[in-house]
């Protein structure tokens, strides 16, 4: 826990989060922009957020520099306090220690549709290489803390220097995006088929047009100047399985057809050129979509969430001076919308070699409107 909240209670804390005002530039073209309420306060940077249907909200928390001593996933009781999930040795990693049944670096959490909760653990802190069998996908049973499932992967599948960062699951298929190298996993849950589609491509990679910025469009890099390297970050799948969109965190965001990802007939070159822009985006730290096709984005620049429509619209649902490094957004089954604020542009890492984050690290959330101006939104594609 960060020195800044020792001896705040959580109704001091939630107290002060909710009277920062909100930003007047908050705009939503012809709606006012619905208020964010604070959902949830973690001990340590959180990067993800998910809600099960009687409203059990898990925190991710990854293990980033000033972070060390995080438990990496938490369940929120009713009393606002975060208590390590599922408990034991898989929340207490420390260096030097065995990573393969311990939670190392959750990039990701997510819950689906069969309620079941999800983790993306890197296998590794930042910077460093993972142990064999580290780098992890990890499926818990949300009420009992029991492990459902891990999955690892051959060299074929994560070859050194991939890293899984987020996930997604469509029926059977588990989509799962590299961020190490560029490139798209699939594994099918029931067969165990796996492939391993579009690996290093250009298209899936940081290019030199797009930089990725933080708030009021700085440009983030440490204290030597090094920027974020971060290849395929954001994942999503539409309701009726046909899309898969995809960017790095500075954008744009591309899509592809599942079928043709998943017809082995055809190679990476042959991906390659079916692969569509599907919006040019601010850089964003998270997504989420909905019934109806409309994306959600947390938009660093500008400390707002932002709406892309299947028909190209660009709205604005909220905006808020705490939307910092917004990330992984999740949408309830109640209709609410759920964003972590996780100050990652703060770290030194990110913020010119000086750490700049500060207790409390909020998770902010707002119910969706029916509509916002002329935009219809729609409801959970998942949880």
């Amino acid at each position: 826990m960060k020195p800044e909240i020792q001896g705040l209670t959580r109704r001091t804390l939630l107290a002060a989060a909710a009277t920062i005002p909100l930003s007047r530039h908050a705009v939503a073209a012809t709606a006012p922009s619905p208020v964010l309420s604070v959902a949830a306060i973690a001990p340590f940077l959180c990067s993800g957020v998910a809600v099960t249907p009687d409203e059990t909200i898990f925190l991710g928390m990854p293990r980033f520099p000033g972070n060390e001593a995080t438990f990496s996933v938490g369940r929120v009781a009713p009393d606002g306090t975060v208590h390590p999930f599922p408990g034991g040795s898989w929340n207490g990693w420390k260096p030097g220690q065995d990573g393969t049944a311990a939670f190392v670096m959750v990039n990701a959490i997510h819950l689906f549709a069969d309620g079941t909760l999800w983790a993306v653990d890197q296998g590794a802190p930042p910077g460093q290489t993972p142990e064999p069998g580290a780098q992890k996908l990890v499926q818990l049973d949300t009420t009992s803390g029991a492990i459902l499932r891990v999955l690892r992967f051959p060299k074929d599948i994560m070859p050194p220097g991939a890293q899984f960062n987020d996930l997604r699951i469509h029926g059977d298929l588990l989509f799962a995006t590299d961020s190490g190298l560029g490139g798209i996993v699939i594994h099918n849950l029931k067969t165990g088929r796996t492939l391993r589609r579009l690996s290093a491509h250009p298209l899936l990679r940081n290019d030199a047009t797009h930089i990725h910025k933080g708030a009021g469009g700085r440009i983030l890099q440490d204290a030597q100047g090094n920027r974020p390297q971060v290849q395929s970050d954001d994942i999503e799948i539409d309701a009726a399985g046909t899309w898969l969109y995809f960017a790095v965190p500075a954008g744009p965001l591309k899509k592809i057809r599942v079928a043709d990802l998943l017809d082995d007939r055809k190679s990476d070159i042959d991906l390659a050129a079916l692969v569509q822009v599907a919006a040019e985006i601010p850089s964003i730290g998270g997504t989420c979509i909905d019934t109806l096709g409309n994306i959600y984005l947390s938009d660093g620049e500008n400390a707002r969430i932002a709406i892309l429509s299947p028909d190209g619209r660009n709205t604005t649902l909220a905006q808020d001076p705490r939307l910092i490094s917004p990330d992984a957004l999740f949408i309830d089954r109640k209709r609410t919308l759920y964003v972590p604020c996780s100050q990652i542009e703060k770290l030194a890492m990110f913020n010119g070699g000086t750490d700049g984050t500060r207790a409390p690290f909020l998770v902010l959330s707002l119910p969706l409107p029916e509509q916002l101006g002329a935009l219809r939104l729609g409801a959970a594609l998942e949880g």
